[in-house]
């Protein structure tokens, strides 16, 4: 019994292994895939097979033969088509929506406004028509998707349905949200923290390829950082690594919360606080409220007020990252979230602080996705659940 037990695990590695290697080349030949795995040739024609009756590989021509002759070899190529990504950014004022093949590529992506004040049914609709509208465009059913996968602030334990969030992210309801959407659409809902999603986004495809220890630091409508450590995300035991938003911050009334200086919300009241009245003109004209797009529009065009708020919050995040690259050691620090649109004025001055403070200074750089580190991430980590489920399942198991 053991002995078929290991056997199992042993063919899933395999096919896990040959499958990552197909999918990170354009086209290879079976000899060429065993000398760059080392599986046997018997192992490498049996998982190879699995793997071509799923599907999600396929044979695609003849490569160049051997010098010495012979016939041309068959190539393997990765079958991006196999099945589809349904990936939602819920981080921003304006939710991302994504359809992607399992290569990455975008389908379709659009954007939808969420006030505040919606009400959760609504939002649900919302969710529910925006997925629809995605899969009817690329003229996909429901059981072409492979994952919904959302990014979303706050964390969420899937095994007890139980979501953590500051109270301006609560209105999502993220439990109902999954379990909903699940009903709904007939197909697994993949929940991540969308700072986490956003790290794992610039490991893979953004500015930190190639690193095996980065923290993206977010900075905006909430604070928190994503770790990444020997190449993997980490999330601690209770998948709170990164909330960084309760570090303490020395004040006249005691320790206050990093997020109550930094945070987005932070920023805004502290503008209709204690701008002067020129810089109230320019972020209330219209509308008369106040809103980070007529912040961000006042910084654009130089605004004194606007300008020394940013420093001091860059001094504080400067502060933060400083700590945070003493702590863990890391390669790099990438700066996210909102408040990326402020790099230019805020990286000098986070790097000053930190090749002053930290122990092991490394850069602090902008981050190389913007606003699509969390969607490139949701790919990444969807491709990951989605070969795992293959390559335990294919043996004997059926389709996804």
């Amino acid at each position: 019994m053991n002995h078929t037990v290991d056997q199992t695990h042993i063919r899933s590695i395999n096919q896990r292994v040959i499958l990552n290697s197909i999918y990170h080349t354009e086209s290879i030949s079976r000899a060429a895939l065993s000398r760059l795995v080392h599986i046997s040739k018997s192992a490498m024609t049996e998982n190879i097979a699995a793997l071509l009756n799923i599907g999600i590989i396929e044979e695609v021509g003849a490569g160049r033969a051997m010098p010495t002759g012979g016939r041309k070899p068959i190539l393997l190529k990765f079958n991006k088509n196999y099945k589809y990504i349904v990936a939602i950014d819920l981080n921003y004022e304006e939710p991302i929506f994504v359809l992607a093949n399992l290569g990455g590529e975008r389908i379709n992506h659009f954007t939808i406004n969420i006030t505040p004040a919606t009400s959760f049914a609504t939002r649900l609709e919302l969710v529910k028509n925006a997925i629809a509208t995605l899969t009817a465009s690329g003229n996909l059913s429901n059981t072409d998707l492979a994952v919904i996968a959302i990014s979303s602030p706050g964390i969420y334990l899937p095994e007890s349905r139980e979501f953590r969030a500051n109270t301006q992210f609560t209105n999502w309801k993220i439990p109902e949200l999954s379990q909903a959407l699940e009903e709904t659409f007939g197909t697994p809902v993949l929940i991540v923290n969308d700072v986490n999603a956003a790290a794992v986004g610039e490991l893979n495809y953004g500015i930190g390829t190639g690193k095996r220890n980065l923290v993206y630091f977010s900075c905006g409508l909430g604070v928190g950082a994503g770790i990444i450590i020997d190449g993997a995300l980490y999330e601690g035991s209770g998948k709170s690594a990164g909330e960084v938003a309760n570090f303490l911050v020395h004040s006249p009334d005691g320790p206050v919360p990093l997020e109550k200086y930094i945070g987005l919300d932070a920023l805004l009241q502290r503008v209709r606080d204690k701008a002067p009245a020129q810089t109230l003109h320019l972020v209330t004209k219209e509308t008369g409220a106040v809103s980070f797009r007529k912040v961000t529009a006042a910084w654009q065009a130089g605004d004194p007020f606007i300008r020394a708020c940013i420093d001091e919050i860059a001094g504080l995040t400067g502060t933060a990252i400083s700590n945070i690259i003493s702590l863990l050691n890391c390669d790099l620090v990438i700066l996210g979230g909102e408040y990326h649109v402020f790099a230019s004025q805020m990286l000098p001055i986070i790097n000053s602080i930190v090749q002053e403070h930290a122990f092991s200074p490394v850069p602090v750089v902008a981050s190389g996705l913007s606003r699509d580190s969390g969607i490139f991430g949701l790919f990444a980590l969807s491709n990951e659940i989605i070969f795992n489920r293959l390559c335990g399942r294919s043996n004997g198991g059926n389709r996804m």
